[in-house]
């Protein structure tokens, strides 16, 4: 009897460990993957600057690849080559073929003789079941002269199909959000980084006599619990729309006063990817994540041919 006893205490203790272990375990590792649409992106801007003509014959927009930092991990950018655009016979200049001597492909060394302005927008990639509070805009301007312009008032983040005017996060907030904010400036050779989310999610502190933020712009445990549940064994991967973000931009350049500033409404449109849910037992979860069908091989001695 007194056996059993202690083999049940054992068994209700090892079960308390292990549920707490699952529950660190979701916590901490990444169950979801934030897309941006790339081709989209690409497309609808140069799409825009293809109407405009000849006053925006010289800028070209696509999307790219880039790193960030000492990491590895690359992340969408929308890339608008200005002016000057690298061809094939750049790569036979001393300073290409020293720059290849060194390992860097072709397509970088043409990338490094361009006037162009990058856009990324974060967060992307694998993200932890967390709120998103803002949504961080990048833009690095490598032109020689030109200038871009950032029109908050004219931007917009849609979710479920709903537009929100964008605010900018600053560090004493107004308290009226109705008047106009500022444009951001981005000079040639600079950068510049913001927060942003939408205009209900500010409220107002008396305590502190200015607006603080109240809400998030989305948090995704809820939006995976309102989603369905991804099949491990299922084909097709489980996506969901997110939110997107319209970034109205203006690009002028600096050595011509009477150049036309060319307006753009840059389209970031993200989308949730919602990994499979975990089976409890840590060997199953093992052996699902290699040999499932969303992981299987062309030929399997468990999946077949």
């Amino acid at each position: 009897m007194d056996e059993l006893l202690l083999f049940i205490y054992f068994l209700v203790v090892f079960f308390v460990l292990y549920k707490m272990a699952l529950s660190l375990e979701k916590r901490q590792e990444d169950r979801v993957i934030i897309h941006v649409d790339e081709d989209f992106l690409a497309e609808q801007t140069q799409n825009q600057l293809s109407t405009l003509g000849r006053i925006a014959s010289h800028i070209k927009a696509a999307s790219d690849k880039m790193s960030f930092g000492k990491g590895k991990l690359q992340y969408t950018v929308l890339k608008l080559s200005v002016g000057k655009f690298a061809t094939k016979d750049v790569l036979k200049s001393p300073d290409a073929i020293a720059l290849k001597k060194i390992g860097l492909s072709d397509e970088g060394i043409m990338a490094l003789f361009e006037d162009k302005i990058s856009i990324r927008v974060a967060p992307t990639g694998q993200q932890r079941l967390r709120p998103i509070s803002y949504v961080s805009v990048f833009v690095n301007n490598e032109t020689s002269n030109m200038q871009l312009y950032v029109n908050w008032d004219r931007s917009s983040i849609d979710i479920f199909n709903q537009g929100n005017r964008v605010i900018r996060s600053t560090p004493n907030m107004p308290r009226d959000l109705t008047q106009g904010q500022i444009h951001s400036v981005v000079n040639p050779q600079r950068s510049m980084s913001a927060d942003v989310t939408i205009e209900r999610n500010f409220a107002y502190d008396p305590e502190v006599d200015r607006m603080v933020l109240a809400d998030d712009l989305v948090n995704l445990e809820e939006r995976v619990e309102f989603s369905q549940v991804t099949d491990p064994s299922a084909d097709e991967k489980n996506i969901q729309p997110l939110y997107t973000l319209d970034l109205m931009i203006g690009v002028k350049r600096v050595t011509d006063p009477d150049s036309a500033l060319i307006n753009l409404l840059v389209p970031f449109v993200f989308t949730l990817e919602i990994e499979p849910d975990q089976i409890a037992l840590p060997p199953l979860r093992w052996l699902l994540r290699h040999i499932g069908r969303r992981n299987r091989p062309e030929r399997s001695i468990f999946w077949g041919k």
